[in-house]
């Protein structure tokens, strides 16, 4: 229900309505809503408020078919849907601040760039940016163009959500102001955009506007040439006193009007008024098939110059897939498919300057009068029918595009529609005169040309990539730890310790491990997890543990994996009340000796990590490939992870238990080296404080290796799909539940 009333409000900010500061908060809500909600909760949040805000706003589709209204309605409320569940991957909430630029710039990419441009050449009614032709952002227009203020708006309604995070859980007293007072200055800064230069040569201009409701009743053909002879009978009305160029709406002559008689008129009258004339018609083109053009005749009526429709509007102009929809009998509306254009380009006649003439749809696309003016244009003219739309508020809401694309390219434009809204708009966006619907008349102004070019104009099509830009580095952004573990209390002078020791096939290795672990000034206990090791390393360690009461052997009954036998010890030892526990190889890859230096940082971390990737650690008889490969493996893991740990592959580690106890309240299903990394992440997530002391590693000089490629495969898979669900969750390997009691205790007090 929020979500809905959250798009019907934002469609307040659209005509007929037309209140543009309701579009600085409407956003608010579905973004108070979707930014921790799962991704199936945010893709449905996001589809209500997308069916609400456009099935409101372009409510004028509905003229042509509710199946029409409602297929559109659900195209476009899929992107609002796609921005929704994908929300929760660039919102961070220990970063409010960013997380309002980074929703911002992904609402610019999907709901308003990527919907502009697919399906079928995409749909670009329904910006964001449209109201704020009447606001205080408008003047910006010339440097980011209409993404930029659709940016700023989105950001004013992300810092709205940002100052109400900041008091609710927050709780700084700065924070809240300083989002406000960004909030303030972005809607203040623009009065200070310079306003467009006028240097340029005046130019008169009329359009002719016609109530073509007097022609309803004909037949088809009937009606084309009905309209063509209103234009003619307005048009020499300009005979005493031509203008410079007289404009004529789009389909002035429709394929009905373009027999030779009819035409033949249109020149007479031309002629009559001795001006240049641009008029539309729909005839065939040099491809042979039906082409919208643009035709601009000179002051003798020959044509001079032409332009054909690019941007034609699908299921307006042509029929997708036309055969497959056959069945749809409202498409038989559409009797013809038109022919679009190759190029955009300029117009040129002599005594003008150069025209840069867009057709109707055309005109919601920023692209198109951004080419114009490259290729020259000093004027733009937008030709429109909105006749269908009858008195609805599309004709309103295409006026407001035009303000837009006026601003964007510095350029005078001229909106001439067949019967309204007619309007001459100046190059900073102001309407300098305007003609009503269907009000029959000549809208006559003088505007002023222009030949600079605006930044964006020069760099625009920069823009959206650069929100892209944003929006990646966004989603890459680890997201900060927002659990809290308490900090590690000193332990006591002699800890109890526990040193797990997996084995298979160590019998080479075991017993010199075994004796140097004892010889250690600290008072450490061993425990050698066996898998029926085939070498009888099972049988060496028996023995010892005969005749030293500190060493003992628990023997499974076949190999079972790194990662159970240290889950099988890691639980012996918490059952047992030990203080520290110890994960290390037991082929002498790990230097018994260097346990010294962890048991001594243990004293400050709940968890030490031996690194071979810190200051004074080191790695031996490694190929530099291989080291290469480990070094680019921890550098993959902390950047998809952020997790702030040089070697989270490493196991030679101590644990405290109460932290020890926390990770193992959860299932681990990871081995080899996607283990390691699943506890060092658990808890970094946790809050814990995690160290990494220097050891020297040295390659095993005994016995194969262990780890397969299947581990390997299985690790980097895994921090993929972890990275993914920090950003996307926060802490992606825990439970949203509170502590349990096992973080109590940490240590003693010395």
């Amino acid at each position: 229900m929020i979500a809905a009333l959250g798009g019907f409000l934002l469609s307040l900010a659209f005509p007929p309505v037309g209140f543009w500061p309701v579009s600085l908060v409407a956003l608010a809500p579905l973004l108070w809503l979707a930014r921790d909600a799962r991704p199936r909760r945010g893709f449905l949040l996001g589809l209500v408020f997308g069916l609400a805000f456009f099935g409101t706003t372009l409510d004028w589709i509905a003229l042509f078919g509710e199946l029409a209204w409602f297929s559109l309605t659900l195209v476009l409320a899929l992107f609002v849907a796609l921005f929704s569940g994908l929300l929760p991957l660039v919102w961070r909430f220990r970063r409010p601040g960013w997380s309002a630029v980074a929703a911002a710039a992904a609402w610019v990419v999907v709901v308003e760039w990527v919907r502009a441009t697919v399906p079928l050449g995409g749909f670009g009614w329904g910006s964001l940016a449209a109201p704020q032709v009447d606001g205080p952002l408008l003047p910006i227009a010339s440097i980011v163009g209409s993404w930029g203020i659709a940016f700023v708006v989105a950001l004013v309604n992300g810092l709205v959500v940002a100052t109400i995070d900041a008091l609710t859980w927050d709780r700084h007293p700065v924070r809240p102001i300083v989002a406000l007072a960004v909030a303030v200055g972005l809607l203040v800064v623009p009065v200070a955009v310079p306003s467009a230069p006028e240097d340029g040569d005046p130019l008169e201009v009329a359009a002719i506007q016609v109530d073509v409701r007097s022609a309803e009743q004909l037949d088809r053909v009937g009606e084309d040439r009905a309209i063509a002879r209103l234009h003619t009978d307005l048009h020499r009305t300009l005979a005493v006193d031509p203008p410079d160029l007289v404009v004529w709406g789009e389909s002035s002559l429709d394929p009905g009007a373009v027999d030779e008689a009819t035409l033949a008129q249109v020149r007479e009258a031309v002629v009559d008024v001795a001006a240049p004339t641009l008029v539309s018609t729909t005839q065939p083109g040099a491809s042979g098939g039906l082409e919208r053009q643009a035709n601009l005749l000179d002051a003798t009526g020959e044509q001079v110059d032409s332009y054909s429709k690019v941007r034609l509007v699908p299921f307006g102009e042509y029929v997708p897939f036309r055969g497959a929809l056959d069945w749809v009998t409202a498409l038989r509306q559409i009797p013809y498919d038109l022919t679009p254009g190759t190029r955009v380009h300029a117009l040129r006649g002599a005594g003008l300057p150069p025209l840069g003439v867009s057709i109707c749809f055309e005109n919601t696309f920023e692209r198109v009068q951004r080419e114009l003016v490259a290729d020259g244009a000093e004027v733009l003219v937008v030709t429109t029918n909105n006749a269908s739309y009858e008195d609805t508020a599309a004709s309103a809401q295409h006026v407001q595009m035009s303000r837009l694309r006026a601003v964007e390219t510095g350029r005078p434009l001229v909106h001439a529609a067949i019967s309204g809204i007619g309007a001459v708009v100046d190059a900073n966006g102001a309407v300098m005169d305007r003609i009503g619907l269907f009000e029959p008349g000549v809208l006559r102004s003088t505007v002023t040309t222009g030949d600079h070019r605006t930044p964006y104009v020069r760099f625009g099509y920069l823009v959206p990539w650069l929100f892209l830009a944003l929006v990646i580095t966004a989603i890459a952004l680890p997201r900060r730890r927002r659990r809290e573990w308490p900090e590690p209390v000193r332990l006591a002078d002699r800890p109890r310790t526990l040193v797990v020791l997996p084995t298979y096939d160590e019998r080479d290795t075991i017993g010199t491990v075994i004796e140097e672990l004892l010889s250690l000034p600290e008072h450490v206990e061993l425990l050698v997890i066996d898998d029926s090791s085939p070498d009888g390393t099972g049988e060496l360690v028996r023995v010892r543990a005969g005749t030293e009461p500190r060493v003992r052997l628990l023997e499974r009954p076949g190999k079972a994996g790194l990662a159970s036998a240290y889950l099988d010890g890691f639980r012996t030892a918490l059952e047992e009340g030990y203080d520290l526990i110890v994960e290390m190889d037991s082929d002498l890859s790990h230097q018994p000796e260097e346990l010294h230096g962890l048991l001594a940082d243990a004293d400050t971390h709940d968890l030490v990590i031996g690194s071979r990737y810190v200051s004074g650690g080191s790695v031996t008889n490694w190929s530099r490939t291989r080291v290469a490969l480990s070094r680019m493996g921890n550098l993959y893991a902390r950047l998809a992870l952020g997790l702030p740990v040089r070697d989270a592959t490493s196991g030679f580690r101590v644990y405290r238990r109460a932290l020890l106890a926390e990770l193992l309240s959860r299932p681990i299903t990871s081995e080899g080296y996607g283990f390691q990394i699943e506890l060092a992440l658990r808890s970094w997530a946790l809050g814990a404080s995690v160290g990494e002391a220097p050891i020297s590693f040295r390659e095993r000089e005994h016995g194969h290796s262990k780890i397969s490629r299947r581990i390997v495969v299985e690790a980097l898979w895994l921090v993929a799909v972890w990275g993914f669900r920090a950003r996307l969750r926060g802490d992606p390997l825990l439970a949203d539940r509170p502590l349990g009691d096992a973080k109590q205790g940490t240590g003693t007090s010395a």
